[in-house]
């Protein structure tokens, strides 16, 4: 009779398997009762690597966020804007991978490991620009709410808005609301690739603005 060993638990184990379990499941069917069921362990098991569910969603954020920086490294042949963009790229594309965990990565806290050091990369490429590290501060805040609010759009409203359409013709309205439904029309009719790199190129024209002040 043979025997299979079990391969060890480790942190980044039990974070894989939630976030597979997550990915389906969403994070409100996330308990550590069920990722030791996947794992084929008792749940007690995993407070050995894991403190708790809080300690469990920050393991799965650095997992993810090492998503991200598996995607990127700064190329010193492009323009800081270009590598801005690549690590927009990648923190855009792990979003769209595992939608029901984006929370993870846009609203808790910058603990540790590979969420230092995507914050390292961001302030890296602001000062290659030429901000302070207070201007470097506000310009990643800006540009962070611009691109959580995009992934959000598209994850939510956008994304419904593809599926089922704009429930509302112009024969369910006054004429003079007309022109509205063609801005709705207008707003839909953009690709999220478009909305992503339209909106970006905005975004930037805007920060290069406040650097040619200085010239």
């Amino acid at each position: 009779m043979t025997t299979v060993e079990r391969l060890p638990l480790t942190r980044q184990r039990i974070a894989d398997a939630a976030i597979e379990l997550g990915d389906t499941e969403g994070l409100e069917a996330l308990t550590m009762r069920r990722v030791g069921a996947a794992l084929g362990v008792e749940a007690m098991s995993l407070y050995n690597h894991i403190a708790n569910k809080e300690d469990l969603f920050d393991a799965m954020g650095e997992v993810l966020y090492g998503e991200v920086m598996d995607e990127f490294e700064i190329d010193e042949s492009l323009r800081w804007r270009e590598n801005a963009f690549v690590l927009v790229r990648a923190y855009y594309d792990v979003a769209m991978r595992h939608p029901n965990l984006f929370p993870l990565i846009s609203d808790r806290p910058f603990p540790s490991g590979t969420k230092i050091e995507f914050l390292r990369t961001v302030y890296e490429i602001f000062v290659s620009a030429g901000f302070s590290n207070d201007e470097a501060g506000l310009m990643f805040s800006i540009a962070s709410n611009w691109l959580t609010g995009t992934v959000r759009s598209e994850l939510g409203l956008m994304r419904r808005l593809q599926e089922d359409g704009i429930q509302i013709s112009k024969d369910d309205v006054p004429t003079e609301m007309h022109s509205t439904i063609d801005f709705m029309e207008a707003c839909s009719a953009w690709t999220p690739e478009d909305r992503l790199t339209r909106g970006y190129d905005m975004l930037i024209a805007g920060i290069e603005m406040e650097l040619q002040k200085r010239s």
